[in-house]
């Protein structure tokens, strides 16, 4: 297979390869690298998230790293009050505040997550 064959198979991949997934870019530091999500703008609104471009570089335009209870809209926010959406993975974040995952209320994969500060307190 000539060179020029894989990378038109590759190039496709790798422009969406971050949707749904880890914010990566260089933007992506402090909590947009902790708890960001490369997800379509509109449903970071839909969400009260909040949205900055650079984080998910390999994405369309209209996909950026949300982060999503910290800072956002509270009245839209899925984890309710002093909880927000964290990767399971860095689990040590909720961890370390007392807080609990919950699933089912994020957008994303089931590794996206509430991570609850008061457990079972949703207002």
């Amino acid at each position: 297979m000539r060179a020029s064959n894989i990378l038109t198979i590759i190039f496709p991949l790798m422009a969406h390869a971050a949707l749904n997934g880890r914010c990566t870019g260089s933007a992506a530091d402090g909590v947009w690298g902790e708890s960001g999500i490369c997800i379509r703008t509109s449903t970071c609104r839909s969400y009260g998230g909040i949205s900055k471009q650079g984080a998910c570089p390999y994405d369309a335009d209209d996909v950026r790293c949300c982060v999503i209870g910290r800072g956002g809209n509270a009245a839209n926010d899925p984890c309710g009050p002093v909880s927000w959406c964290d990767w399971t993975s860095a689990g040590n974040a909720c961890q370390s505040v007392g807080g609990i995952f919950d699933p089912g209320h994020c957008p994303g994969g089931s590794n996206f997550q509430c991570c609850r500060n008061y457990p079972g307190k949703k207002e």
